[in-house]
This record gives C-alpha cells, structure tokens and sequence, in this order.
C-alpha cells in the first residue's frame, strides 16, 4: 500500500460526509434549459473548421512547409547521430 492510498481513503471519507442536497424539479428543469442553450449558442458561434474553406495556395503551401521543415530535423538528427557513431 502506497500513500496514494491513503489519500483516496482520505478524499472518499470526505466526499462521503458532504450532504446530500435535492433539488426542486422546477429549478433543476430551468438549469437543464438554460444549459442547453448557452451550449447551442457556443455551437453556432462557432464555425466547423474545414481545410476545403482554405485558398488553394495555403492547402498547397502548409503541408509543403511542415513536410520541408520535418525533413529538415530528421535529416538533421540522423546527421548528428552519424557523427556520434565516427561516420
């Protein structure tokens, strides 16, 4: 047994002894409402995020530059391992 044992005992003792609260069905119903539209005006704010919605230069250009810039480092990091080894 290890201490983080101890502290989940610790942490169930303590949830354990908060008390249990009901709420109004009436309250609860208005919570549930209000909820659910602040997270459907979230979801229309936001717009999907597509690579189509892009221009065509930046569909081309972005992956290019991220595959330029990869080849780089591994070629890099293979050169610098080479030269550890005596090549």
């Amino acid at each position: 047994m290890n201490s983080d044992h101890f502290a989940d005992d610790r942490l169930a003792d303590a949830i354990a002894s908060l008390p249990v609260v009901d709420l109004d069905p009436a309250r609860a119903e208005e919570i549930r409402a209000r909820s659910r539209a602040a997270l459907g005006r979230h979801a229309r704010s936001r717009s999907p995020w597509t690579a189509a919605a892009w221009p065509a230069w930046r569909r081309v250009l972005e992956p290019a530059l991220v595959a330029g810039v990869s080849a780089a480092f591994l070629l890099e990091v293979v050169g610098r391992a080479l030269s550890l080894e005596g090549f």
